[in-house]
């Protein structure tokens, strides 16, 4: 089970540490957030592994390996990270001391300020991606390149997967899944089982029955 952690000494592209221990994959597949992992796992007979996560556009499927321990260090949304030279430099550690962990973490990644604001805002408000662009003083296309430049993700990636978790979040309270999928900014029912199946690879009642993707959907993440 996970457990999450605070850390005041935490870098600015941290959003939270958490723990594992045992079996991989007991509450499903690893839904799309918006965030990368550092983490680094120690299986039986093996070295400890490092590796950071991909940024997942549709359900990551993770085995079924057992775990002595686990440790996760999300990093906030857009953070760009040096890859090589992080995972040389925690190569160089001796231990899993978080103070110095997220001391490497500090020198070897970074938030654009800019990048930061313009996902706030996506994040935040219902809005098209041309009125998110309006809303930070920019244009449509100055939006597209930050993004790009910056995540690898266009605009609409971070929008549509922003809407989607909100919905997630608040399915249980859904008594019309016409209504639901109205209040929540799709265009029918059926745009927003769309949107469900592509994102969390069920449907919106299968996602509602089912307390491990539910549980993953409340998680420090995009929105």
């Amino acid at each position: 089970m996970q457990q999450n952690q605070t850390n005041n000494r935490q870098p600015g592209t941290l959003a939270q540490i958490w723990q594992h221990a045992g079996a991989l994959g007991t509450s499903g597949p690893i839904l799309p957030d918006g965030c990368r992992d550092l983490i680094v796992a120690e299986i039986e007979g093996r070295a400890p592994l490092w590796q950071v996560t991909d940024l997942y556009d549709t359900p990551h499927q993770t085995g079924g390996a057992v775990v002595n321990r686990m440790i996760g260090f999300r990093l906030k949304p857009g953070v760009e990270v040096n890859q090589p030279d992080l995972i040389k430099a925690l190569g160089t550690i001796g231990s899993w001391d978080e103070t110095t962990i997220c001391n490497i973490l500090s020198d070897h990644t970074a938030l654009n300020p800019r990048v930061s604001e313009a996902l706030g805002c996506i994040a935040e408000e219902q809005l098209s991606i041309a009125a998110s662009a309006g809303a930070l003083g920019v244009t449509l296309k100055t939006l597209q390149r930050l993004l790009a430049q910056h995540t690898n993700r266009a605009p609409v990636y971070w929008r549509q997967l922003a809407r989607i978790r909100k919905t997630s979040r608040h399915i249980d309270t859904a008594e019309s899944w016409a209504d639901f999928a109205l209040d929540n900014g799709f265009s029918d029912q059926a745009h927003m089982t769309r949107e469900f199946q592509r994102w969390f690879g069920v449907s919106p009642i299968q996602f509602a029955a089912n307390p491990g993707l539910k549980q993953q959907a409340q998680s420090i993440a995009f929105a």
